[in-house]
Formats: C-alpha cells, sequence, structure tokens
C-alpha cells in the first residue's frame, strides 16, 4: 500500500518495524549513504595527500607556467587546424603571439640547474647549454613563422612548432611521471 498525501496526511512515508515494504526504502537508503560516506573519505585522503606532498621550487613552479602556457596555445591552435573550434584570426594571433613570448623566455626560465620531484627538466639541459639553447631557439623561429591568416595557413605552418617541441622534449625531458598534468 502506498501512502498518499491528503489534507489530513501531510507526514512523509515513515518504515515502520514490521512492514514488508522496508526493504524498499532501506535498501536504496543504505546505498546512498554508503556512496556518501565513501566518497567523503576519498575526498579528505585525496586532500591530505596533495597538502603533504611539497610545493615546487618557485623557478621550477615558474617553468611549469611557461610550459603550461605554451600547452594552452598550442591545444587552441591545434583545435582550430582540426576544426574542432572554429578559425577565429584574432584568437590565432593572441595564441601566437603567446607563444613568441614563451619561446623567448626558455633559455632565462631554464638558466638555474634546479631540479625537484616537480620537474620534468633533464640534467643534460645544462650541460649541454649550447644544443637546449638551440632547440630554443629553434622553436621560437617557429612561433614567429607560424601563418594565422587562414585555417589552411595554420594547418601547414603549426607542424614546425609542435615538431620543435617535441624535439626537444625527447631529449631534455623526462617522461611524466603518473597522475601528473604538466
Amino acid at each position: 500500500m502506498t501512502p498518499h498525501l491528503t489534507r489530513e496526511n501531510t507526514q512523509p512515508a515513515r518504515a515502520v518495524a514490521g512492514d514488508p515494504n522496508n526493504c524498499q526504502l532501506l535498501i536504496p537508503m543504505f546505498a546512498i549513504m554508503s556512496g556518501l560516506l565513501l566518497m567523503a573519505v576519498l575526498l579528505l585522503l585525496a586532500g591530505r595527500v596533495e597538502a603533504e606532498s611539497p610545493p615546487p621550487n618557485k623557478y621550477i613552479a615558474q617553468r611549469i607556467a611557461l610550459m603550461s602556457s605554451q600547452k594552452k596555445a598550442l591545444q587552441d591552435l591545434t583545435a582550430m587546424t582540426r576544426d574542432y573550434i572554429a578559425f577565429d584570426r584574432s584568437s590565432a594571433r593572441a595564441a601566437r603571439r603567446a607563444l613568441i613570448r614563451s619561446t623567448r623566455r626558455i633559455p632565462r626560465h631554464f638558466r638555474r640547474d634546479v631540479t625537484d620531484l616537480s620537474s620534468h627538466a633533464r640534467g643534460g639541459i645544462w650541460t649541454n647549454w649550447a644544443d637546449f639553447k638551440r632547440h630554443a631557439d629553434a622553436a621560437e623561429k617557429a612561433a614567429h613563422a607560424l601563418n594565422i591568416r587562414s585555417a589552411s595557413g595554420l594547418r601547414r605552418s603549426l607542424p614546425r612548432l609542435i615538431s620543435a617541441c617535441h624535439n626537444c622534449h625527447q631529449i631534455y625531458r623526462d617522461t611524466p611521471r603518473e597522475f601528473t598534468t604538466h
């Protein structure tokens, strides 16, 4: 028997001991409460692990920010070339400017031989500085050469920049550890 709300009965349905319909109300409630409790425990543990990991060195944090800004600009331009988003000349121009600025800053941000667990830089950067700088210069030249006048021009010129980034990363970047987003 399903209780109905009327003027006389405005109270919500309650489970009554011995009622055969109790299982129908208690099992979903148990599942919901168990799920919420599990999520709360996982969130507390995740926050605790994140809070215990040391913040990156300020120089490494600047490197991560620099590379993240390049990644964002490249993702925007790649999305335009693949028609995931509509080609927009002003957005492409802004991404190109950001890439020119950031690729120019690569040597400055890697000048100090500083690493920690959040860094993906290999030690070869500082022992082969001239070669590393050559790779950074190639990336800057490729950023300058980006053709942002049209989607087809961008499609033709973007691979050179992506290749310059990958060539440097193959030599001077460690493979990111699991669960790292940068």
